[in-house]
């Protein structure tokens, strides 16, 4: 992906006590905006995130107008570039499709707002607005990265595999993992089953988001639109991940409930509307074989979404300092794949493998 160099500050936020976080955001606010004076500056810490801490930082009552601070969360580097973040930041925002990056510091970065409110699991199923994240998402693919389209997902796996311990230094949890088939070596079989089973569907591969929770799209009534926000695990991927990926958020992240993943009719008509989008074609003109096939895709790549941020859980645990249970989290995320995993792989594509692809524009 080429990119121009953002500059980077020696500057390091604290960001373990609001006091610390405050501060250092007024050290990177001397750069972006030199013009604001600290009386005026009203802060805002945003909760939402599990990876990171995000502050929003505005003058007077200019709210709109507000710069948005992020720490990294402990040790991220070891699975997130940074550097390809920002690069990938940059690139979506020439296309329309994300914030402006104003400029990085020693452990983290800073950049535009983006106008609206994080989606819920109450409005993500609104006509309004699933249309328009559909519209988003199909815009957000056509983006040209400039990267060879290699999907992420199973280069993404193995490093997740190579950065977790043999075993958790805490007995409590590796018991938890031990009896809930979570262990280091059990996700190393599934993680090689799940290759050998989806890598020959050969899916078409996109610039993708990777990580469509509600909190990361921004919902603008008055423009009734969607912005997707937070780029970390960006990448050229498997088109039917993201899809997968976002109807699996349905379900919510604190207290999940799988019973909230959308229907088969409900997906069958988001997708239509996605592809139709996709594609610049009315719906009508979009193949049912090619949305049967997409279905069955999606449905595949649920699998790959569960493992995906169950063993992202997992690392979490190791090194986050926030206040998440992620152990829980990551063994709910596994026991959904066993749940669904039979009835899954048994699903055939072979008899509508032979509709269009629907990869073109």
């Amino acid at each position: 992906m080429v990119a121009k160099m953002v500059a980077t500050l020696a500057v390091v936020v604290d960001g373990t006590t609001q006091a610390g976080l405050r501060e250092g955001a007024k050290r990177v606010l001397a750069h972006v905006r030199p013009q604001w004076k600290h009386p005026n500056l009203t802060f805002k810490t945003y909760t939402a995130g599990v990876t990171n801490i995000l502050v929003g930082v505005w003058c007077g009552e200019e709210r709109e107008q507000q710069v948005l601070v992020r720490v990294y969360g402990n040790n991220t580097h070891l699975f997130i570039d940074r550097q390809q973040e920002i690069d990938t930041m940059k690139a979506v925002h020439a296309a329309g499709c994300g914030p402006q990056v104003f400029v990085a510091f020693t452990n983290g970065l800073c950049y535009a707002f983006t106008p609206g409110v994080p989606l819920t699991i109450q409005d993500v199923t609104r006509e309004p607005v699933w249309r328009a994240n559909a519209r988003q998402m199909a815009s957000f693919h056509k983006i040209q990265s400039g990267e060879q389209q290699k999907p992420m997902l199973f280069t993404k796996l193995r490093q997740f595999l190579a950065l977790l311990p043999p075993a958790f230094t805490d007995p409590k949890k590796q018991r938890r993992l031990e009896e809930s088939c979570c262990t280091r070596d059990a996700l190393v079989r599934l993680t090689e089953e799940l290759e050998t089973h989806l890598v020959p569907l050969a899916c078409p591969v996109v610039f993708c988001h990777n990580d469509l929770v509600m909190r990361n799209i921004i919902w603008d009534k008055d423009a009734a639109s969607v912005s997707f926000i937070d780029f970390e695990y960006s990448a050229p991927n498997y088109q039917p991940f993201d899809i997968a990926n976002h109807f699996t958020e349905y379900s919510g992240m604190d207290e999940m409930d799988y019973s909230l993943y959308p229907s088969e009719e409900a997906q069958g008509v988001w997708l239509r509307s996605y592809l139709a989008q996709y594609r610049g074609v009315s719906e009508d003109e979009v193949e049912e074989g090619v949305v049967e096939l997409w279905l069955a895709w999606v449905t595949k790549f649920t699998l790959a979404s569960h493992l995906f941020w169950g063993m992202w859980g997992f690392l979490q645990a190791c090194h986050s300092s926030i206040d998440f249970d992620y152990v829980t989290y990551g063994i709910a995320r596994l026991a959904e794949y066993h749940k669904t995993k039979e009835a899954v792989f048994a699903l055939a594509v072979d008899s509508i493998t032979s509709a269009p692809h629907a990869t073109a524009s």
